[in-house]
């Protein structure tokens, strides 16, 4: 922890930007005689910014894809930290978890230099630049914690900056870092107001930021929140949650569900919040979005798979073929425009990353964006949280899904004369709180296939036990424990900071047992992921005989 806040403050990287907050490395400067401009601050803002690229396409889809029930390494299943992951054996010492920790506290050390320079009266940088940045700042400090309070846990909560800050820093409570992580999307939300949506931003700009997606992330927070053990005021989190969403403007679903991953869709009207990338940079991660090389590899044989592919094909079946999302989040088959040879892939590809003009490029020639929130998350993150909130769905929660499930179908405002499913069979209505429930779950899945929700929905659900324990593929139901409910905090951190106690579990723990080690947590049978015990039979082959409707 002390070795790498130091570092991060000693060498803070910034980094210039051109073309939609394109990010190019320039010298380190030092934080004390920085800021005279308001070049400086949108310098440093960008560099705050850059712990998303190798974080996001890396780090994050290799630890929270791999480690849930729908993906599985091509990598050998027994080497290396991929392999640890994919079969749950991943151990403090894996390097995922070390990166994720890392890359997370960097940009929240490169955000706290900039906070508080731009706190400062005699600052040369003029008023309107100053709290823009600052909102950036405080949205990006608050996204870095969110991301790592719900792999690990208590850590360690450092606002401020300083040569020493976070040296010898204890874990905080959960429930601290929450607080402090709506405080800065608060006042992120504030600060950018001259920016509601992202359309707001000119051309150079895009890829910031906005008001919007302060919001749309505070609303899942709060979710998130409520359903965290210990959490206080539960109906007022989620109250929050859904008053969050219904502020969020200015974007809107795409027409078609691929276009979010259209290349020359990079700054869409469905985007509030993704991973910038290009092309011909030098260093690792800069020149390309790695979770296209990960999804594809170089290659169109069948035989040699990908770093991450799914699971197991059920996850595939699951799909209604009229759902437009089944063809956009899979690749069931492709054509060598070398060759002309068409392959059927056993284990279909994940879609949504494989830039279609260019798909045996290697990881550095990618530049698709890598989303980190949608609206359509917003839209789901409402309608989960007002049939948690009053325990069943009404008009506006059923609006929020049937939204989303419309467009899947391309119906209703989104016919196009593709859609052949009826209206009235895609819209859900009729259901009480379990069954909304159920087809929420099932709808996150639909539409989040390969954008790392998956295993941070299975432990809020508290259902990742049970869920991982139906798939025989990668070993995964065999070595699946209680303590994976959190990933185990780095060995290197733990040795250069005796604070840093281990999660349960894991070797050397000495931390008290926590509410998810109890055998009861999960709950029973009707506690899922969305699908039936008896459906799930059904789906991973267990049983000939399908229940009803096993993929609606």
């Amino acid at each position: 922890m002390k070795k790498i806040l130091s570092l991060a403050f000693a060498a803070l990287l910034l980094f210039a930007a051109c073309d939609g907050l394109e990010l190019t490395p320039v010298d380190a400067l030092d934080q004390r005689a920085f800021f005279q401009s308001d070049e400086d601050a949108v310098l440093a803002v960008n560099g705050v910014y850059a712990a998303l690229v190798e974080s996001q396409s890396v780090v994050i889809a290799y630890l929270v894809d791999l480690a849930s029930d729908a993906t599985r390494s091509g990598e050998t299943m027994l080497g290396g930290s991929g392999g640890s992951l994919s079969t749950i054996q991943y151990d403090a010492t894996n390097s995922y978890p070390y990166y994720a920790w890392g890359d997370n506290y960097y940009g929240i050390a490169n955000a706290n230099v900039l906070i508080d320079q731009l706190a400062d009266p005699d600052t040369k940088v003029s008023d309107r630049i100053r709290k823009r940045v600052t909102g950036e700042a405080k949205f990006l400090r608050a996204y870095y914690y969110f991301s790592i309070v719900q792999l690990f846990g208590e850590i360690p909560l450092v606002i401020e900056s300083g040569w020493d800050a976070g040296a010898n820093a204890r874990r905080e409570d959960v429930h601290a870092v929450y607080k402090q992580i709506t405080d800065d999307l608060k006042s992120a939300a504030e600060n950018l107001s001259e920016y509601p949506t992202p359309a707001d931003y000119s051309t150079s700009d895009k890829g910031r930021v906005s008001q919007s997606a302060a919001y749309g992330l505070l609303a899942k927070v709060y979710l998130v929140w409520a359903q965290t053990d210990g959490a206080e005021d539960v109906n007022g989190k989620l109250d929050a949650s859904i008053s969050y969403a219904e502020k969020v403007t200015g974007v809107s679903l795409e027409e078609h569900f691929h276009a979010n991953w259209d290349k020359g869709n990079r700054y869409g009207k469905e985007s509030l919040f993704a991973a910038n990338y290009i092309i011909s940079q030098e260093s690792f991660g800069d020149g390309g979005n790695h979770l296209t090389h990960c999804a594809f590899f170089t290659t169109y044989e069948d035989d040699l798979t990908p770093h991450v592919i799914v699971s197991d094909r059920t996850f595939y079946d699951r799909f209604d073929d009229r759902d437009q999302r089944k063809e956009a989040s899979f690749l069931a088959e492709a054509t060598n425009p070398d060759n002309g040879v068409t392959t059927y892939y056993k284990l279909p590809r994940y879609q949504k990353y494989i830039d279609p003009d260019n798909r045996v490029a290697s990881a550095y020639n990618r530049e698709l964006n890598a989303t980190i929130l949608r609206y359509a998350d917003v839209l789901l993150v409402k309608a989960e949280a007002i049939n948690e909130r009053f325990g069943s769905p009404n008009g506006q929660a059923y609006e929020a899904i049937n939204q989303v499930r419309r467009r899947a179908y391309n119906v209703g405002e989104f016919a196009d004369g593709t859609g052949t499913a009826p209206l009235d069979e895609v819209n859900l209505k009729n259901l009480d709180y379990a069954g909304f429930t159920k087809a929420l779950r099932r709808e996150r899945f639909y539409e989040f296939v390969y954008e790392q929700q998956r295993w941070y929905d299975l432990v809020r659900w508290k259902v990742l036990l049970k869920t991982i324990r139906r798939v025989s593929a990668a070993n995964k139901n065999e070595h699946i424990q209680t303590k994976h409910y959190r990933f185990p905090v780095p060995q290197s951190q733990r040795d250069l900071n005796g604070e840093l106690w281990q999660n349960w579990g894991y070797d050397g723990s000495v931390a008290p047992a926590p509410p998810y080690a109890d055998s009861n947590y999960e709950g029973g049978d009707d506690n899922n992921d969305g699908w039936t015990d008896a459906e799930a039979r059904y789906l991973y082959g267990h049983v000939s005989v399908p229940p009803s409707n096993p993929q609606h």
